[in-house]
């Protein structure tokens, strides 16, 4: 992939826009500069990012690395294959230097990104000199994992840390708790760190409720699979757990309702199939039916009258209904 930028006016001059160094500055890092001013001096010409890349001595993933940041921060917009500056809003008013803003009362959830940056080299190793608490992040994670980490490890907590806004402190409980369920690795801290970031659990509060929840239907899916006698060989997928966590602690369903479900899921499907569980069990959760008394009583309860049959057959008739009984009541009712 190459980049071709068209900066209009601009292609005649050599212009850096304010915005690099009244807003970027800080966390760009000396390779998202030097592409940015390599790109900026070579306006309307193609510039491949191997070309870039050599020009001014870094990788050419560090190049596509370093327009992703410009165009998340919205300095650039990639508009049919060429990258432009932002369209201008003609009401707003010019830009100047201006006394730093006041502090905002509360931190703002940080803007869901397409695809989290993973910093540089050159940018990670800065941010361990001059920042504690993210030098203090990477120790504490060698101390659980007994060994130190890779640059590109390092690299992807600078990622959680600083594009998706994720404060230190938070990445550390994450990572406790995924050592203690048997997942403390760093492929399993990008995928939850990334889905904390997009839903917003960005303090320790935050983070402490959601530890508690997944806690909660983990202890949910371990009690179900040993009632029902079935266990994962690995870890329990996102459906278990949200079905475990459903049935037992908002349905309240009790140990004897959920074998019972189970069964009949069984000697229905011929395998357990959770889909057809969680309908049977909202079929009772809707009609209040938490016990197998309740249950009993509901099924010999007298059913109401069936309607006169028509000259076709009872409209109950499998031969007159217009659509096949048996599959309508293993698919249509029970499966989502």
């Amino acid at each position: 992939m190459g980049s071709h930028i068209n900066l209009g006016q601009w292609n005649h001059i050599f212009a850096v826009p304010c915005a690099v160094t009244d807003r970027h500055l800080k966390l760009a890092s000396e390779a998202q500069l030097k592409v940015l001013l390599y790109l900026l001096r070579h306006a309307g010409e193609d510039c491949p990012d191997e070309n870039v890349a050599h020009a001014v001595g870094i990788s050419a993933d560090e190049v596509k690395n370093a327009v992703d940041f410009w165009t998340e921060r919205g300095l650039l917009t990639l508009a049919g294959g060429e990258l432009t500056p932002p369209v201008a809003d003609d009401n707003a008013a010019p830009s100047k230097p201006s006394a730093p803003a006041e502090k905002p009362a509360e931190p703002k959830k940080p803007s869901r990104i397409t695809r989290p940056i993973r910093s540089d080299s050159a940018y990670v190793a800065t941010l361990l000199q001059e920042d504690k608490n993210f030098e203090g992040l990477k120790d504490e994670i060698e101390a659980v994992m007994g060994d130190g980490l890779a640059h590109g490890d390092i690299a992807m907590l600078a990622m959680l840390y600083k594009s998706c806004g994720l404060p230190c402190d938070v990445i550390a409980m994450l990572f406790h708790y995924l050592a203690e369920t048997g997942r403390g690795n760093m492929r399993a801290l990008q995928q939850y760190g990334t889905q904390w970031s997009d839903n917003g659990i960005n303090t320790a509060v935050a983070a402490e409720k959601e530890i508690e929840r997944l806690s909660a239907s983990r202890d949910a899916w371990g009690r179900v699979s040993s009632l029902i006698g079935l266990h994962n060989a690995g870890h329990p997928t996102a459906a278990q757990l949200n079905n475990a966590q459903r049935w037992l602690n908002e349905w309240g369903f009790n140990d004897e309702m959920i074998v019972e479900a189970y069964e009949r899921c069984v000697n229905a499907k011929g395998v357990f199939h959770m889909s057809y569980m969680n309908a049977i069990l909202k079929k009772w959760y809707e009609k209040k039916i938490f016990s197998l008394d309740a249950l009993k009583e509901a099924e010999q309860r007298p059913s109401a009258a069936p309607k006169k049959p028509n000259r076709k057959g009872s409209v109950f008739s499998s031969e007159s209904a217009s659509f096949d009984l048996n599959e309508y009541e293993s698919k249509s009712l029970f499966d989502d």
